[in-house]
């Protein structure tokens, strides 16, 4: 584990042009030792939240490829007996604090020593608001509001595929092994191979993602579902994959059938990317996909795989285990909740949406009612983030702060994407 000394000189190549030493506070409730840097990322900082967490949504690399151009976050770091015990990256946006370091998991200790610390050093702070958080107990100490709307598929990792095949329930071992007899049988010409991101060229990598984002959004067409193609975020994908990707490829003759794409945080790696070609389905291509995928992870010596978000049973049978992602809003204390009205008040209609939407798709499930699936499609019209509903509360809610405040603030509206690919016939011959 590695240690850092608190207030100590951070790295010339992560710190703002401006260098000023952190501020150290020891607070009275929590035995956490906390430091902030200012519009700086210091380069220990940014190793220990990969080594910590294993998020890519946490990750300064890939903040920086979201957000190009624009200054560092603040850096908060907290020590637990001299070894860093967390590290979270976060804007002032307004009289908020918006934590940037997203689908991690924090205990109470943490979310109370960082929120106490950030209200102390930012006086004109009045919420915080994170996003995409696994909570082990929520926040006891400042008054929070919290509700899951998501979750994180994460495998830990054992120490040798042996043990993790026969960590596999027995009618999982079978349906794999029958699946993959079968494919060999039809197909002795398959070969599935892992490469490193060094191993192949830029445009290989290009054409096999372009090639597994077309597969992925043929299949979801097949099953009534559409995809938004968001060039973007397949260009981020890229540049992370060219630094630290993993892939794995399956060919017949020559030809990309199936494959997967994931990018390595610390000891984790997230599965960003596994499709095969849907008219190979009948053999389940795509659970085994996964499947050589995690094996490829174990052989690299990973500690955990994430397989981030989506309810498939495939990956309750690979041993995946849900973590739940929430979002939450920490207040100051009581009096600076109750003076922010519609905050509170958005968050409760939005966790109550979350709640009837999840309920809505437990019926479908149970029921296999097809006509309830055009039920969430009206339901998700009341959504309180759509455009008309979320820019009258933001300018309520703006409107309220700049009476309270003496100063208008403006809100920022995230959108959810999913990344899609164009046609692609993947020619490239790999090695």
């Amino acid at each position: 584990m590695s240690n850092h000394t608190p207030v100590s000189a951070m790295p010339a190549a992560s710190q703002s042009s401006v260098k000023v030493q952190p501020q150290t506070w020891s607070l009275p409730l929590t035995d956490i030792v906390s430091e902030i840097h200012e519009q700086a990322v210091p380069d220990f900082a940014a190793q220990a939240l990969d080594r910590l967490q294993g998020s890519l949504y946490a990750s300064l690399k890939y903040l920086q490829l979201c957000e190009p151009g624009q200054v560092l976050p603040h850096t908060w770091v907290g020590y637990r007996n001299g070894e860093i015990a967390g590290v979270l990256l976060f804007r002032i946006q307004g009289r908020c604090a918006k934590v940037v370091s997203e689908v991690i998991t924090l205990d109470p200790c943490q979310i109370d020593a960082f929120s106490v610390c950030v209200f102390r050093h930012f006086p004109g702070v009045r919420r915080i608001a994170f996003n995409a958080v696994s909570l082990q107990s929520p926040p006891c100490s400042l008054p929070n509001q919290y509700f899951a709307y998501s979750e994180n598929y994460v495998l830990k990792l054992p120490a040798s595929n042996a043990a993790y095949i026969a960590a596999l329930g027995k009618s999982t071992r079978q349906s794999v092994r029958g699946y993959r007899n079968r494919l060999q049988r039809d197909f002795p010409e398959f070969s599935w191979t892992a490469y490193a991101n060094d191993a192949l060229t830029a445009e290989q990598q290009r054409e096999l993602v372009l090639t597994l984002q077309r597969f992925k959004r043929e299949s979801m067409s097949a099953r009534g579902k559409s995809a938004h193609i968001d060039p973007a975020e397949t260009e981020r994908l890229l540049t992370m994959a060219a630094e630290c990707g993993l892939f794995g490829i399956g060919l017949i003759q020559g030809r990309v059938c199936a494959g997967a794409l994931s990018c390595r945080i610390g000891d984790t790696y997230v599965m960003l990317l596994s499709a095969s070609d849907p008219t190979m389905s009948t053999y389940r291509l795509g659970m085994l996909t996964c499947l050589w995928s995690i094996v490829d992870c174990i052989d690299r010596g990973a500690r955990e795989c994430h397989l981030l978000w989506g309810r498939y049973t495939y990956k309750h049978q690979l041993l995946a285990v849900p973590r739940i992602l929430c979002r939450m809003t920490v207040y100051p204390s009581m009096r600076h909740m109750l003076l922010q009205p519609l905050t509170v008040l958005m968050m409760l209609l939005r966790s109550q949406y979350v709640r009837g939407e999840q309920w809505l798709r437990e019926q479908v499930v149970a029921q296999k009612i097809p006509g309830l699936r055009w039920l969430i499609r009206l339901y998700r019209l009341m959504k309180p983030k759509q455009p008309v509903f979320g820019t009258i509360f933001k300018r309520l809610r703006n409107r309220s702060e700049s009476m309270i405040a003496g100063k208008k603030t403006m809100g920022a509206a995230g959108a959810e994407v999913v990344g899609t690919a164009e046609q692609s016939r993947c020619p490239i011959q790999f090695p």
